[in-house]
């Protein structure tokens, strides 16, 4: 058998195709992190062509992305009910740097920011009426906090409720990573102090 034979017998497609490929940057995002993670080393370790890739990934960002939601820690979805604001922030935050405090804030380093660029400014910072899953969990976990009496949801303004998103985007794309320590510092000198402010 030929080179050119062998080779096109093993030529994946499809599922197996992106199986592969999802795998190899899977792979190699855990090696070396997102700053050294290339769409050519991927193509390479998938025995794919570099041309396959970018028709369903545009770019290195959105790869790395599908490969962490296909092998990567599983968010929880549910809202946390700690006994406590602070405590339910503080979870619900966590969550979403669970990347980061699993393999190291410094391999991912610029992922989120490149990801960050490719999505629509509107849906970035959506009005409070329309599908903006971020803001919809912080309304829930606020209408918790008013049961326990800790706050008057009220009192809080739509550019109130919007303000942990858009702190937290604004950590993510100033600093390119966001730690545990940093959630802690939003929750404790920002949101707590305004969400329970009397007024």
């Amino acid at each position: 058998m030929s080179k050119s034979e062998e080779k096109h017998q093993t030529r994946r497609r499809g599922a197996d195709l992106e199986d592969a490929v999802l795998s190899a940057a899977w792979d190699l995002l855990k090696e070396v992190g997102y700053q050294e993670f290339t769409m050519a080393e991927v193509a390479k370790r998938a025995n794919a062509a570099k041309p396959v890739l970018y028709r369903r990934w545009p770019e290195k960002s959105s790869l790395a992305a599908s490969a962490i939601i296909k092998f990567g820690p599983k968010l929880d979805a549910t809202i946390p009910d700690t006994g406590s604001l602070r405590g339910d922030l503080v979870t619900f935050f966590n969550q979403l740097i669970k990347i980061f405090d699993m393999f190291g804030a410094e391999k991912f380093r610029g992922l989120v920011t490149d990801r960050l660029k490719s999505i629509p400014i509107e849906k970035l910072f959506a009005a409070p009426n329309s599908d903006n899953m971020l803001q919809s969990a912080i309304e829930q976990i606020l209408e918790q906090a008013e049961k326990r009496g800790e706050v008057d949801t009220s009192k809080l303004s739509p550019r109130v409720l919007q303000l942990p998103g858009v702190l937290f985007i604004n950590e993510v794309v100033g600093q390119a990573v966001v730690t545990k320590q940093v959630i802690a510092q939003i929750i404790d000198e920002i949101l707590i102090p305004v969400f329970t402010a009397k007024k």
